[in-house]
């Protein structure tokens, strides 16, 4: 059949916008009219697909589509080579430029500098509040810039690559709306803050100076295969280094810390596990700590930063019944499984034990993509995660305050709601580890409701 025959969203009188932005209750959706069905986006017909067999579709074979042409703004600030809106041989010759940087085995080695870095800030920060997702960006910043890519940053460096990276991801999701945002002084003097730094590091590194880092690797991986070594590509690679997953990550534990939080059995159980961590124990993977893996797979699974991903198809093919020609524009609903009951059970519940209880098929788990367009900043979230968490179970008593719900999130470039103040103490013993929420957080919990009950789909 013709996508022109397929049902709309529209008829079904669903809600298009909420807080002044468009979103959508693709979840009901989905129950309704299916794992593929039209909408009308930012001024432009869609077409939705989601669901088990979507991701299955999506993910095996890429080139299927364009992504030079879905992902814009990439190129638009991260100049034409880079690696989130390259297509085909194009993109996988990137992705084997950019292994070096960004493979597990590359990334591992620095685990232990890594921890050294996040416990140092963590001890530097106890005591006073601080806005959560602020320390968490920041602290995995400064903790790069000390591992996979050397670069020495003050005060207001860290401010400037931040502030940036927020921002723009920001106005990726803003379609037209994004030039005006970008065009903002403000904006304008942190990129070119940001683009300066970092083509200086390059030019320097061109010129022979050398570090012991995953950058380092790159180049003389080029080198040895005969790759060109160009400062135009070279610098937004750099970024990709510093700044990939930061926000990420700090978006999705600010959720999921809150949650975990508002779970003492489970946090007991996982104090328990967590009393003996230390970064040499993550060396060769997580066996050791399966509770701390499983707590980390829940918060990926219910705080996905990119729940939806937009694409344009590059060659026509078929997916439930209809056909869809070279050019459709595609929102994929690649997290739409996590909120299945009939593949998570109690989607909605922040419960980390069912990572023990059995294994989820790989399609059943969009938070990074799949395929070879999977995030490339995948390793080093996985990194990042198990050593905040670490660190904070073991030595830290935690207090929250604030936004007392964190809503989860099933819309193309809407950001988790969580502003979050935090307060960690020292543990001055080895009993149980004290936990305490306040303001919302506490009414939220006195009342007997689920932080996570009120969602946005």
């Amino acid at each position: 059949m013709k996508i022109e025959e397929l049902p709309s969203y529209e008829s079904l009188g669903l809600p298009v916008e909420r807080d002044g932005l468009e979103q959508f209750d693709h979840l009901q959706a989905y129950r309704r009219l299916g794992p593929i069905y039209r909408l009308q986006f930012r001024g432009e017909e869609h077409v939705v697909i989601g669901g088990m067999d979507a991701n299955e579709a999506a993910w095996r074979n890429p080139d299927l589509w364009s992504y030079e042409d879905a992902l814009v703004p990439f190129r638009e600030m991260m100049g034409p080579t880079h690696v989130t809106q390259l297509d085909r041989e194009v993109h996988r010759r990137k992705r084997r430029n950019l292994r070096n940087g960004f493979a597990m085995s590359a990334l591992v080695r620095h685990l232990e500098t890594l921890d050294r870095v996040l416990a140092t800030e963590f001890a530097a920060h106890a005591g006073r509040p601080i806005r959560l997702h602020d320390f968490l960006m920041t602290a995995l910043t400064l903790a790069n810039s000390r591992t996979v890519l050397h670069c020495e940053l003050d005060a207001e460096a860290l401010r400037h690559f931040v502030v940036f990276e927020e921002e723009f991801i920001q106005g990726i999701s803003m379609g037209e709306a994004r030039h005006a945002h970008y065009g903002r002084p403000g904006f304008v003097e942190h990129r070119e803050y940001v683009f300066g730094f970092l083509r200086q590091l390059v030019e320097r590194r061109l010129g022979g100076e050398t570090q012991p880092d995953n950058f380092q690797e790159m180049l003389e991986d080029r080198r040895e295969r005969g790759e060109p070594l160009d400062a135009g590509e070279l610098v937004p690679e750099a970024y990709l280094l510093l700044m990939a997953g930061t926000g990420n990550t700090a978006k999705m534990l600010n959720c999921g810390l809150q949650n975990l939080w508002e779970d003492p059995a489970w946090l007991g159980v996982l104090e328990e596990e967590l009393a003996g961590y230390s970064a040499s124990g993550l060396m060769s993977g997580m066996g050791r700590f399966p509770r701390l893996k499983a707590t980390l797979m829940e918060m990926e699974r219910m705080f996905p930063a990119a729940p939806v991903m937009s694409r344009v198809v590059h060659e026509a093919f078929e997916f439930g019944g209809y056909e869809l020609p070279k050019g459709t524009r595609v929102l994929h609903l690649q997290t739409l499984p996590h909120f299945l009951e009939e593949v998570y059970e109690e989607p909605y519940r922040f419960r980390p034990a069912r990572w023990l209880e059995r294994e989820y098929p790989k399609k059943a788990h969009g938070t990074f993509g799949g395929s070879t367009h999977i995030c490339l900043g995948m390793n080093l979230v996985r990194l990042h995660g198990p050593v905040v968490v670490g660190n904070l179970v073991r030595d830290y008593r935690l207090e929250l305050r604030g936004e007392g719900k964190i809503e989860v999130n099933l819309n193309y470039g809407v950001p988790q709601v969580a502003d979050l103040e935090a307060v960690w103490t020292p543990r001055s013993d080895n009993g149980n580890l004290a936990v305490t929420t306040t303001d919302a957080l506490s009414v939220a919990g006195r009342s007997g409701q689920n932080p996570t009950a009120s969602l946005r789909h």
